[in-house]
């Protein structure tokens, strides 16, 4: 009888789920280990009597992270602007780079390692946060497409630059896709470690959310506010984008018919309650604090143009519209989160807001985007046969991520050295390198901007003027810098402005005297370092 039986396989286990784990570990090593790439060519590549300053994107603004990890390395968990003159007391801002400062003294490793450390964790609590929201959202099938559009789409902001960028609607369009890090997740990544933790602790508030939809409980709660509370820490303007979307989500969510419990509602408000205290002292430093009031004033962060946004969000931005079409048909419930977000930071975007920080309401946006793509492109090819389906969405694939090769691009053409502002000569790393270890406590330093920017980081030197956007009157303080160090100022004349903006340093190098000032011809000016092109002088009583 048992011949007789039909011979029966056990069939395989079923194993998806390993698959998509192992895709996102290994996924997120290789944009990790990409990311690092284009840095650790620059410092093997750097030219004969330079040295490579740590970065390449928004350099200036990096080079300001790294002065507050400095700070916070030197024990505060308070930030004063090294930037500027004006007197001012520690506020807690800029908490993230803080942390990473407190990290990179309690590890002993130099700051520029720790700030890139931050991105590349940053990297991987991106993807594998994304990973996760995915495989929650979309078919198991899809989940691996979505995590690649959301990580690696772009724009197509290069079409823009090959037509000179055209005016439209009476707008320039700009390739702000090659310019914006917070507009694609790989160039959050590449660029700007808080992007991309900021985008990672997004998602994982909205997983925790959903959790609670289902499930309202302590831990989704627990986990949920304190993702909100890091993100307040970073972003604070976050918060109340997400509770917009989130307010969104749950009326779309009602008007087509689901009920929610009012102990799940209770539970969700009491994880954005979280954040009240801290979003509740930015909002009083932000309009109360003068240094803090009088720099927000400064930023320039108001809202891109539409034409421009719309090119360079790109390929995946048309595709996520088909996605979002067949998302409010089918009334998906899954996606709903997704839908309400890109339509509501839109509208946000062109709204006037107290805070002028428009253009900052665009974090993560690439996320829905992403997965509303991955929906899209789905639709597009699921009545093809399958080898032909697949060869269309390669392509389609490779056409959404384009522009994230270019900027990976960028990064390799800037590691050539190809750019001198990537590096910083010899003379002066070397003269920083010396005052870092010899300054006072109470020390502030006048220079060029060129030299202000690097000193609060490197030396650990607050200066008169650095940053376009730190430094209080940036453009006002440059003209007064070339006014007191004119070769024809009396002594007397630049010894009162050195005085009143508390100046107890002298920094002189190229930049310094091409002003035609001569510090040696004046007795009040002490050198206490000197070697090649760069000086730096004590004043005296400083």
């Amino acid at each position: 009888m048992a011949a007789a039986l039909p011979l029966a396989r056990p069939a395989p286990a079923p194993a998806p789920r390993a698959r998509r784990i192992r895709f996102a570990f290994v996924f997120a090593a290789v944009i990790a280990a990409v990311s690092l790439l284009p840095y650790l060519l620059a410092y093997l590549w750097t030219p004969p009597g330079h040295h490579f300053a740590g970065f390449f994107f928004i350099a200036d603004d990096a080079t300001t992270y790294l002065a507050k990890m400095r700070e916070g390395a030197d024990g505060s968990w308070l930030w004063n602007d090294p930037y500027t003159s004006e007197p001012h007391g520690g506020v807690f801002l800029f908490g993230f780079y803080l942390l990473f400062g407190h990290l990179a003294a309690l590890l002993h490793l130099p700051l520029i390692a720790t700030y890139h450390l931050a991105r590349i964790t940053g990297a991987i609590a991106l993807v594998l946060a994304a990973e996760r929201l995915c495989r929650r959202l979309l078919p198991p099938q899809r989940a691996n497409l979505g995590l690649v559009l959301v990580v690696l789409g772009s724009g197509a902001g290069f079409l823009a630059q090959a037509a000179a960028n055209p005016v439209i609607f009476g707008s320039r369009v700009e390739a702000l896709d090659l310019h914006l890090p917070e507009l694609s997740g790989w160039y959050s990544i590449l660029a700007i470690p808080h992007f991309a933790w900021a985008t990672a602790l997004i998602i994982i508030a909205l997983l925790g959310l959903l959790a609670i939809v289902e499930a309202p409980g302590w831990r989704p709660l627990a986990l949920t506010a304190a993702a909100l509370t890091a993100l307040t820490a970073i972003h604070p303007q976050m918060i109340p984008v997400l509770a917009v979307i989130w307010v969104a989500y749950r009326a779309l969510l009602f008007l087509w018919g689901q009920r929610p419990s009012w102990r799940a509602l209770a539970t969700e408000a009491a994880a954005f309650a979280a954040t009240l205290p801290l979003v509740a002292y930015n909002a009083w430093i932000l309009f109360r604090d003068p240094t803090v009031a009088q720099w927000a004033q400064q930023w320039r962060h108001q809202a891109p143009g539409p034409v421009s946004l719309a090119v360079s969000l790109g390929f995946p931005l048309l595709l996520a519209i088909v996605g979002m079409t067949i998302a409010w048909r089918r009334r998906d419930q899954a996606l709903a989160l997704m839908l309400v977000w890109p339509p509501l930071v839109t509208a946000l975007l062109y709204l006037p807001n107290l805070a002028n920080i428009q253009r900052r309401l665009l974090d993560a946006l690439f996320v829905p985007i992403g997965i509303l793509a991955a929906v899209g492109l789905t639709s597009l090819t699921t009545r093809l046969r399958r080898a032909r389906a697949r060869r269309i969405e390669a392509i389609l694939v490779t056409v959404a991520c384009l522009s994230s090769a270019i900027v990976l691009a960028i990064a390799l053409r800037f590691a050539s050295g190809a750019f001198a502002e990537a590096y910083v000569t010899d003379d002066a790393w070397q003269a920083m390198q010396w005052l870092s270890s010899h300054h006072q406590a109470h020390d502030r330093a006048l220079s060029a901007p060129g030299a202000g920017q690097l000193l609060p980081a490197w030396a650990g030197v607050p200066v008169y003027v650095g940053h376009y956007s730190e430094t209080l009157d940036y453009f006002e303080k440059i003209r007064n810098v070339s006014a007191v160090l004119g070769p024809d100022q009396p002594d007397g004349a630049v010894q009162n402005f050195l005085a009143a903006n508390r100046l107890t340093l002298l920094y002189w190098g190229p930049d310094e005297a091409a002003t035609g000032f001569h510090p040696d011809l004046h007795t009040y000016l002490h050198p206490v370092y000197r070697d090649g092109a760069v000086v730096i002088y004590r004043v005296s009583g400083g």
